[in-house]
């Protein structure tokens, strides 16, 4: 029986490879090149491998900004800050960044340094987590952006002050003042005086120095700086310790170790006394983290958010930069408005 004889690639017609490189083959053996593989998709597919990732970061601030909305540049990453009603949503910090899990974390970075450094200047309680995201196209830019991931602020709304604007933050200079900042937020953003306390004594520990000793040589030498209530001193049980050894030994140990050894401190949360001895003590302690910030740490640098003059996006700037070159504020305050009397109202009827 004669046989027919098929052409080679028709011996395995699944391998959908091993046609395609003959049929490339033969394509350039007549002159022809290829199509690219790129250009042979569908344009469907190339509109999904172009899409980027659209960052939606939520925070809670207890101090609320003049406008709703903000574009600006930190540390490389830009963002657009959307302000939402603090009572229902929480408010968002959008970026556009490449799909991949390091773009993403060195957004989230940028973020929460920057709203440490808000935090900071404005005294205000702020709380940021990352509330997910979406595809981008890369051909639309971050000013189109709106949230569309809503959550509930996590923070508890005890009243805000509004007001305030984004004119200038601390400049983070260096690795211990972005931890100390961190530090700093999370304690002030924390419902509970035992985490507060915690966090606010880890910022004494920075960078290596005796927190005990500090407290007790900055009580001596600063205590006007310190800025502490006197009275809140005179209500903790010191029992002739210094202040360091008491905040050392009757709060920092007790509330980490639930076993104590015979004759030191140990916590009862049920107690009213002592949850109102934990609080009154967390606010002793937070006033020397600020002043370790601050003097030790020398945190006192400021960059302010500009524009150039000749137009383009706004970002934060040193001084440094700031004096050779061309700026102008970015978002200059807005005047105060007169708000007349209510039409119809005020008229004598008589």
């Amino acid at each position: 029986m004669r046989q027919k004889i098929l052409p080679a690639f028709h011996h395995a017609p699944t391998d959908t490879r091993k046609v395609g490189s003959l049929i490339e083959l033969e394509l350039s053996n007549i002159g022809l090149q290829p199509t690219p593989r790129a250009a042979r998709l569908s344009p469907s597919v190339r509109w999904r491998r172009r899409m980027a990732y659209l960052m939606q970061i939520a925070f809670d601030n207890t101090r609320r900004l003049e406008r709703k909305r903000y574009l600006f540049e930190y540390r490389g990453v830009r963002f657009k800050l959307v302000q939402n009603n603090p009572r229902k949503r929480a408010d968002h910090l959008l970026t556009i960044v490449p799909d991949d899990q390091a773009a993403r974390e060195n957004a989230f970075a940028a973020a929460s340094e920057f709203l440490s450094a808000l935090a900071w200047e404005n005294g205000a309680h702020v709380a940021v987590w990352e509330a997910g995201g979406s595809g981008w196209p890369d051909n639309c830019p971050l000013q189109k952006a709106e949230p569309n991931i809503f959550v509930f602020p996590r923070i508890p709304f005890r009243g805000n002050v509004a007001g305030y604007t984004l004119t200038r933050i601390p400049h983070v200079q260096n690795e211990a003042q972005r931890i100390a900042l961190a530090l700093f937020r999370e304690a002030r953003a924390s419902n509970n005086d035992y985490l507060s306390f915690l966090f606010f004594w880890q910022v004494l520990e920075v960078d290596g120095r005796s927190p005990e000793g500090f407290v007790d040589k900055a009580f001596r030498k600063h205590r006007a700086r310190l800025r502490i209530d006197q009275s809140y001193i005179s209500q903790l049980p010191l029992q002739g310790r210094t202040l360091g050894r008491y905040l050392l030994d009757d709060c920092r140990h007790a509330i980490a170790h639930i076993k104590r050894r015979p004759g030191k401190k140990k916590i009862d949360l049920d107690k009213p006394g002592e949850r109102m001895r934990l609080a009154i003590s967390t606010r002793v302690v937070e006033a020397f983290a600020k002043h370790y910030i601050e003097d030790v740490l020398c945190l006192t640098e400021r960059m302010y958010l500009i524009r150039p003059r000749r137009g383009g996006f706004p970002l934060f700037v040193d001084n440094q930069t700031l004096r050779h070159g061309a700026y102008k504020q970015a978002y200059p305050s807005r005047p105060p408005r007169v708000v007349g009397p209510a039409k119809g109202r005020g008229r004598d009827r008589r």
